[in-house]
């Protein structure tokens, strides 16, 4: 853990150092946004719509030929910003979603989708400034689940009678709010510490929270946990804006359980510009909880009986089309 944190701080040195290459850039980002912002409400309002789609049709095909697949997948994000004089509010909602469907010779193996990613994040800051553009008194808020019903086998419907359920809509769901400080240096980088944060699990489904898979207390369906959190966020471009840059690192550790085992949540976003509003994207994702469980064994000839032992990161990565606007 202490060699990954040291990673992720380097990457943020790094981007940090390029930051000062950037002015032209800062005055365009700056020209852009006040025009964006001349609205009646004053809001700025935005949104992106990626799409992940594959497919490979055979029909008859011969021995050793291989096999039909269907895959589908996507992102989808909002975001709704407002800055005053003395004050901002940040506002921003994502959905990751992707499955894909294999065809097997073998009637034995399952028919169904398979889920690849789920995950549906809503984030919120609000601060206030403190006597100057770049220190803010603020309080950040984060939910995050996922949409569609998953058994055990990470099929989106049972694969044998022993398959069951493991998780579902707001099962879990992870909800962190936190008062702090947060620091702009420049239009490209933040930073926000609380040294009081309160992060909360919920497993809704009684039967989901019995395994005791998702963070919550054992014989519960919830936990809580306060502790020290700090978020960084880096965004640019480059290369007369065709290429864009959007990094967010998050830390939490609880001061209540295992202050040591820190959690990690670090996301990345590289975006090419093809035409206007069309991009290709390329996603990345690094999770960490020390209290989740995964996946780490693969081996059963019985996908729903694929064992949930492990404790360790999840690591994500895609490519998708995405085309963008602001409202």
């Amino acid at each position: 853990m202490k060699a990954l944190c040291t990673i992720l701080i380097a990457l943020f040195c790094f981007n940090l150092l390029t930051v000062h290459a950037q002015e032209a850039s800062d005055a365009r980002l700056n020209e852009v946004t006040s025009m964006a912002q001349k609205d009646t409400f004053g809001w700025t309002v935005g949104g992106g719509l990626g799409l992940d789609l594959a497919g490979m049709g055979i029909s008859n095909p011969r021995v050793g030929g291989g096999g039909g697949r269907f895959g589908i997948g996507g992102l989808g994000t909002l975001f709704a910003n407002r800055k005053e004089d003395k004050w901002f509010w940040n506002n921003a909602f994502s959905l990751q979603l992707s499955a894909q469907k294999l065809r097997s010779a073998d009637p034995s193996l399952p028919r169904g989708f398979l889920k690849n990613l789920d995950v549906s994040r809503l984030t919120s800051r609000y601060g206030r400034k403190m006597g100057s553009d770049k220190w803010f008194v603020a309080a950040d808020f984060f939910a995050q689940t996922l949409l569609l019903q998953t058994y055990q086998s990470n099929y989106l419907s049972p694969v044998s009678d022993e398959d069951r359920v493991v998780a579902k809509l707001f099962s879990p769901l992870q909800i962190t709010f936190a008062p702090g400080i947060d620091f702009k240096p420049n239009p490209h980088l933040s930073f926000f510490y609380s040294p009081s944060g309160i992060q909360y699990i919920l497993v809704a489904d009684d039967n989901i929270a019995a395994l005791n898979i998702h963070g919550n207390e054992e014989g519960k369906n919830t936990f809580f946990g306060l502790g020290s959190e700090l978020k960084a966020a880096y965004n640019n471009k480059y290369f007369g804006d065709r290429l864009s840059v959007t990094n967010g690192l998050r830390l939490f550790s609880n001061y209540l359980k295992e202050p040591q085992n820190v959690d990690v949540l670090f996301t990345n976003n590289f975006s090419i510009a093809l035409f206007k509003g069309l991009s290709l994207d390329l996603l990345a994702e690094y999770f960490y909880d020390h209290d989740v469980k995964v996946q780490k064994n693969f081996g059963s000839e019985d996908p729903a009986k694929l064992p949930y032992n492990g404790r360790g990161g999840q690591t994500t990565g895609a490519f998708l089309l995405k085309y963008s606007k602001i409202f």
